[in-house]
């Protein structure tokens, strides 16, 4: 199965600037200084396979200084933490299932900096994530990176992970890289476009 999506296939309607901060943003300061590939050389086409059977998927919105957003999937479970992917149904293309590439595509409306960390549970750690995902559904507005940290916090592979009272999505990026971008690390990070986020050579 292809999984490109691309961008121009989904448009965000109109929304006054407060609605869009309390809906869909948890920061919205300019710029980014995280590495990787140049900006220019990324896609906007979305190359990501669904989430596994007990995958569990951060994606980051880090168009912003403090990050734009932070969601969650365990398999094909979507929690959207304080966002407004739900309040657009009607304009995606399949309302009743939410996809990877679909949510990530999404976010690529505020830019190309979206870091997408993938970890694959065994069934317990797995069913102790899906079980935080009610709580962290209900999330209140600027609060989608601790719902989203305490979602996963002291489990598996996020044991080193604290629970929080509140964080940016930006500081909850940070801790994810210290799991990925080596050979033995519990997880991985990607680009919308399939790339990793950074080799593996240039450590952590």
């Amino acid at each position: 199965m292809n999984n490109a999506f691309r961008l121009s296939s989904l448009v965000r309607p109109a929304l006054p600037a407060l609605p869009v901060l309390l809906l869909a943003a948890c920061a919205t300061a300019p710029g980014s200084g995280e590495s990787g590939p140049s900006w220019d050389s990324l896609s906007t086409e979305v190359q990501l396979a669904e989430p596994g059977e007990h995958e569990v998927v951060v994606v980051i919105n880090n168009n912003a200084v403090l990050g734009n957003h932070a969601g969650i999937f365990a398999g094909a479970r979507l929690s959207d933490p304080a966002g407004s992917y739900r309040n657009v149904g009607s304009q995606l293309p399949d309302r009743q299932h939410a996809r990877l590439a679909d949510y990530v595509a999404y976010q690529m409306v505020d830019g190309l900096r979206i870091r997408v960390y993938r970890f694959t549970l065994p069934e317990p750690q797995f069913a102790a994530v899906v079980s935080r995902l009610p709580e962290a559904d209900h999330a209140l507005p600027l609060f989608c990176g601790a719902a989203v940290q305490n979602a996963i916090a002291g489990i598996g592979p996020f044991r080193g992970i604290e629970a929080t009272w509140w964080t940016s999505p930006a500081d909850l990026a940070r801790l994810l890289d210290s799991l990925t971008g080596t050979r033995q690390a519990a997880g991985v990070c990607l680009w919308a476009d399939g790339r990793p986020c950074r080799a593996a050579s240039e450590g952590r």
